[in-house]
């Protein structure tokens, strides 16, 4: 069993950090040595006290993205983070394991496990709720392997919000070349709107999560 493990708590909702606390506290290995609803807080005091997990979400008050996540991996030593977030896309937790965190739970997670989920991440281990692991495995690659380069090309600048015309303009091809991708691309998807495209994108990691 751990013993002691400091940890600090990174939440905007108070209602939410009262819940981790009792769930914490009633351990006897778990320490908690501060508390933020800021991220530059919660990264502060870190870079400057002991802490051996930071539990947080993704968004604080302060707009904390998963950029500012890379940055107190990078900047704080031996840094352990779990995120419990209701943000569940494909494409968010691949960043958020490609960048280092340890493990990742969505709010409907149980107590039991953001406990193993805190023991696996002062170990340097990694920990993925059931929930989480289920959606990683659903990735549809199957589909995504019937797509082509350009097609890939085609939903990323759909997802950006381009009309045919500046997709057309960006690829350098003629918007009936682009009207025809687009056919194919909901027909590979089984969508049929940009809505639908969107969707499948953000699930499957075909765009940045920023």
């Amino acid at each position: 069993m751990n013993n002691n493990v400091k940890i600090f708590l990174a939440e905007d909702h108070k209602l939410v950090r009262d819940a981790w606390k009792m769930t914490i506290e009633n351990n006897p290995s778990f320490t908690i040595v501060g508390e933020s609803d800021s991220g530059i807080d919660a990264l502060n005091f870190c870079s400057k006290n002991k802490v051996d997990v930071i539990i947080m979400d993704i968004n604080l008050k302060d707009g904390t993205s998963i950029q500012f996540i890379k940055k107190m991996i990078d900047t704080i030593p031996n840094v352990n983070i779990v995120v419990v977030s209701m943000l569940n896309v494909y494409s968010i937790i691949k960043d958020l394991y490609n960048s280092g965190v340890n493990a990742f739970l969505t709010k409907n997670s149980s107590k039991e496990q953001l406990i193993e989920a805190i023991n696996k991440a002062y170990n340097n281990e990694k920990y993925y709720s059931e929930e989480i692991s289920k959606l990683l495995l659903e990735r549809d690659n199957e589909t995504i392997n019937t797509l082509n380069t350009k097609e890939i090309k085609v939903i990323q600048f759909i997802c950006e919000g381009l009309s045919n015309r500046e997709i057309s303009m960006n690829m350098k091809m003629s918007e009936k070349t682009i009207e025809g991708y687009k056919t194919k691309i909901f027909k590979k998807l089984k969508v049929f709107n940009n809505l639908g495209i969107y969707s499948f994108a953000q699930k499957n990691g075909l765009i940045n999560s920023q």
